[in-house]
């Protein structure tokens, strides 16, 4: 399996405080292709390091400090640290609540990884992040990437699936959809 992902322009900034994660991570990115890879270890390190190399690509452990990963996020989609507001965001960690998952997803992560991590599973997560962008959305309420994978109709202000080929099984009443 060819893993080469091939995006030598992209500079990564890796977030992660435990120094095995780190090299763990960085192994992966560099399988990938990546090559201009700068490392912090806490939220007050990568805002330095933003602002001398603006990222086209985080990757965060879910272990941050002073602030959370999911306010470090926040502050990025508001336009608080000198990145990009629409820079992919990759988070890494262990999503052991449901609300911890929401929090990210509402404060604009725009993939997520769950440990234990796999090379195969970081890539797939990249890939769609950088071959795949959702649309941006900037709102009051919300800055980040479009939650929704899938297209479907609106009406009347409601967001409705689209009519799904009918299932073997005649299950075809059932519909479903991601938010």
């Amino acid at each position: 399996m060819q893993s080469k992902v091939q995006f030598p322009d992209i500079r990564v900034l890796l977030i992660e405080r435990n120094a095995q994660n780190d090299s763990l991570y960085r192994f992966a990115l560099e399988d990938m292709a990546f090559y201009q890879i700068t490392s912090a270890t806490n939220t007050e390190e990568a805002l330095d390091r933003i602002y001398f190399t603006t990222p086209g690509l985080i990757i965060l452990g879910d272990d941050l400090y002073p602030q959370s990963a999911a306010e470090f996020v926040f502050d990025i989609r508001a336009g608080k640290t000198g990145a990009p507001r629409n820079v992919p965001i990759v988070m890494i960690g262990t999503f052991k609540a449901k609300t911890t998952i929401e929090n990210l997803r509402d404060a604009g992560v725009t993939e997520m990884v769950s440990l234990p991590l796999s090379v195969e599973s970081l890539r797939l997560r990249v890939l769609a992040a950088l071959k795949k962008p959702r649309d941006f959305i900037d709102d009051t309420a919300y800055a980040g990437p479009d939650r929704r994978r899938r297209e479907v109709e609106i009406v009347k202000c409601k967001r409705v699936p689209k009519p799904a080929k009918k299932a073997a099984d005649n299950n075809s009443n059932k519909s479903t959809f991601d938010i």
